[in-house]
């Protein structure tokens, strides 16, 4: 065969500056795809701290519902040390029940460790001040301005809202029954969930002594 009868070929392949470039574009696609699977990922995990946390809340809700809804008595709100306290009798006056936010060990910069219990005990028979309750919820920021709780006796003018100005409405109505205020939030990682709810104690009247024998619960020191 003669020179002009052979086929060519193309020998010449990719310089350096093409292979440089292809290569750019292919990283700045996998970092832009990357990122985009992080986002999705860190988006989903708050999501779900969030769902964890209003979940303890809700559990709390639910417990406090129940207790307080049909409490004879309600303390006033007393802080122990780095423990806030209040207690209640129940339907049944001997059944006495105390809320214990403990926040003890915490450090400004650890905020959301505060504990929420439940204690439980017949009237005469309080439990050791080291004795533990049942865990109502967990990871409580610890930097709200206390109380965490707030007592509204009979005979008061109540708040109009979970969120009052500095003075109630409504100054001529006074409540019937004793309130408990409670007012938490809880973090689970990077997700915050909070409640500020009154219970209204239906099992109280104007009449109600401001003392029980259900706060020998409360430790002194």
């Amino acid at each position: 065969m003669t020179r002009a009868a052979r086929p060519e070929r193309d020998d010449a392949g990719f310089s350096l500056a093409e292979v440089l470039v292809t290569m750019g574009l292919m990283g700045v696609v996998m970092m832009i795809f990357t990122g985009a699977i992080l986002q999705v990922y860190r988006t989903n995990q708050a999501t779900e701290t969030l769902t964890e946390a209003q979940g303890q809340l809700a559990t709390a809700f639910q417990r406090f519902d129940r207790e307080l809804r049909y409490a004879s008595w309600i303390s006033t709100v007393g802080q122990v040390g780095t423990r806030y306290y209040v207690e209640f009798a129940g339907a049944d006056p001997t059944q006495c029940r105390q809320l214990r936010l403990e926040t003890a060990a915490f450090t400004s910069g650890n905020q959301g460790s505060g504990l929420l219990q439940l204690l439980s005990w017949t009237k005469g028979s309080p439990p050791a001040s080291t004795a533990r309750g049942q865990t109502i919820a967990s990871q409580i920021v610890t930097t709200g301005v206390p109380p965490f709780f707030t007592r509204q006796l009979a005979n008061e003018a109540p708040y109009a809202s979970p969120s009052p100005s500095a003075a109630p409405v409504g100054a001529d109505y006074v409540n019937d029954f004793q309130r408990l205020r409670v007012r938490l939030t809880t973090r689970s990682a990077a997700g915050k969930a909070s409640i500020d709810v009154t219970f209204t104690a239906l099992n109280t009247s104007r009449l109600t002594p401001a003392a029980n024998d259900c706060s020998e619960g409360r430790p002194t020191t």
